[in-house]
């Protein structure tokens, strides 16, 4: 048994040695790789990720982004070039220990009815209000698309070869993969884990990003956000033509004057911001739409370090 462990790195450079460390203490005993994939990190995070590779080549590997491409695209590139029979999924600062892919492991080989363990944050530290719409999100997209998205699963997980081939096989260029973990199909165990202090450095995460990621969520696995701006329009024109002929009536029967300018204006606003709302809608699915048209690659590889090249060059 081979393990795989892909480790995405952005500005991690006082990150990946510790990170290094405590995967080699932790899973001393298992034949593994350590796929670290640098993102585009502006700072020293591949030299450290180098002068481990010099150090250690029969474990670590390192693909090398020409820019950064975002998160996804470095998972993408951690599967495709993974080799091992299982592979985990974590983060390069520590957040995750390490220690949790033993349990994992255990729980794939005792249990072969399962094809993934995803873990999931059992006690939540961060704010309130950000808990409040992380929550607001997972019911909101279980409720328009026909996957599940198990609240506060992360991408910390364990796949087998078999689930790992199958997320591959998925063209798609704009990636949320969650949903596309869920898509697949296959057993998942939801695992708890408790998450630790950072080792060094900030959330490369703001909120304005992750209300970024969530909208690509929806746009990406539920259409139903153009059925509703279907229904609210048809809606809507009934509800007009009903006050339009109430005016009608009360003008030519009763004598009514029709309400001024503040009535006009504010149904003005309310219909021009409506249609303003749902042209963004259909705005975000055309942008989806264009981006896969042109079959642009989801990241570019600059250099891959691992053992046969070392020993080429």
């Amino acid at each position: 048994m081979k393990l795989s462990v892909i480790v995405p790195c952005y500005n991690e450079e006082n990150n990946v040695v510790p990170f290094y460390n405590a995967v080699m203490k932790e899973l001393k005993n298992i034949d593994l790789e350590i796929l670290f994939i640098n993102d585009g990190s502006r700072d020293q995070t591949f030299n450290k990720l180098k002068s481990l590779f010099l150090k250690d080549n029969e474990h670590v590997r390192i693909v090398d982004f020409s820019r950064n491409f975002g998160k996804e695209a470095a998972l993408l590139a951690g599967l495709k070039e993974s080799k091992g029979d299982f592979v985990s999924i974590i983060d390069a600062d520590l957040q995750q220990n390490p220690k949790y892919i033993i349990d994992m492991l255990k729980i794939l080989e005792n249990n072969p009815d399962y094809d993934c363990v995803a873990a999931y944050q059992n006690v939540r530290k961060e704010g309130k209000i950000l808990t409040f719409f992380k929550d607001c999100f997972y019911k909101l997209i279980n409720r328009m698309t026909e996957i599940e998205i198990v609240r506060s699963a992360s991408d910390f997980r364990t796949l087998k070869r078999c689930m790992v081939d199958a997320i591959l096989s998925l063209p798609e260029q704009c990636r949320f993969s969650k949903g596309i973990f869920s898509w697949v199909g296959f057993n998942t165990y939801y695992m708890p884990y408790t998450v630790e202090e950072r080792a060094s450095g900030e959330s490369k995460w703001s909120f304005w990003k992750l209300f970024r990621y969530a909208i690509d969520g929806i746009v990406a696995f539920s259409t139903t956000p153009l059925v509703i701006s279907s229904i609210i329009g048809i809606i809507l024109c009934f509800v007009s033509f009903i006050f339009i002929a109430i005016i009608v009536i009360k003008t030519l029967c009763f004598g009514d004057p029709v309400a001024g300018f503040p009535t006009l204006a504010t149904i003005i606003l309310l219909f021009s911001g409506l249609q303003l709302f749902f042209i963004g809608v259909l705005g975000q699915y055309l942008a989806k739409t264009y981006t896969e048209s042109k079959h642009r690659p989801v990241y570019i590889v600059k250099n891959i370090l691992e053992k046969e090249s070392f020993k080429d060059e």
